[in-house]
């Protein structure tokens, strides 16, 4: 399986943005990140009803990713910088392309399943201070991925994140973001079913697949 190096670590405390929210979007490097089942110790989270809990302890984003960003705004690209999307866990490598639900890594001494894409919302704008950056991550879907924790563990910059484990191959993570954001939205009933059933969805995303399969009559 295929091995990546971590490049940067980040974990951020609540401060008051420039439009006035209370945010820790943007967060400080760090050399080594403890990692427990719930939490990232040090690391907060404002809004415990959207953001946080245990489908998404750790957030992914990767330089692929920001530099997408840096040429799609090259007025502001040195705004583009690891740590700014609000991500955990910086590598030069992946995308939203490249990875499925369910996907199982060893990362330092702890062992993550990826569960499920980001959700965008507003707070991305605030955080760079500029109201464009939302509507082009949500049209390229470079919104970055999270992770549950299998196994609790330490991980340091210079370590690596491995590929260990694909359960899920059909279930792209690309896929399922379309499915919440590009037309014809949650119509792919079966994919969101296999989604459903790995019980990975989080509280963001759980809510949408529930409504879609209990329309068309699915369990």
């Amino acid at each position: 399986m295929s091995k990546y190096k971590v490049l940067g670590l980040f974990k951020g405390t609540k401060k008051v943005l420039s439009s006035g929210l209370e945010s820790a979007i943007r967060k400080r490097s760090v050399e080594t990140l403890e990692i427990k089942k719930q939490e990232l110790p040090g690391d907060d989270v404002v809004d415990q009803k959207h953001h946080g809990g245990d489908m998404r302890v750790i957030h992914h984003y990767s330089a692929v990713n920001y530099n997408h960003l840096k040429k799609s705004f090259p007025d502001i690209a040195d705004k583009f910088q690891g740590g700014t999307f609000g991500e955990n866990l910086f590598t030069e490598e992946l995308t939203e392309v490249d990875l499925c639900i369910g996907d199982i890594f060893m990362v330092g001494s702890a062992k993550l399943q990826l569960t499920v894409p980001r959700r965008p919302c507003s707070t991305i704008n605030q955080g760079y201070e500029d109201n464009r950056i939302l509507k082009e991550v949500i049209s390229s879907g470079h919104v970055g991925w999270f992770y549950t924790v299998l196994e609790e563990g330490s991980v340091s910059v210079g370590d690596y994140l491995e590929h260990t484990e694909r359960p899920f191959p059909n279930l792209r993570i690309s896929d399922l973001y379309d499915q919440g954001y590009k037309a014809p939205r949650f119509s792919n009933i079966p994919f969101l079913q296999e989604c459903f059933d790995t019980s990975l969805m989080d509280k963001g995303w759980m809510p949408k697949l529930v409504k879609a399969l209990s329309l068309t009559g699915q369990d």
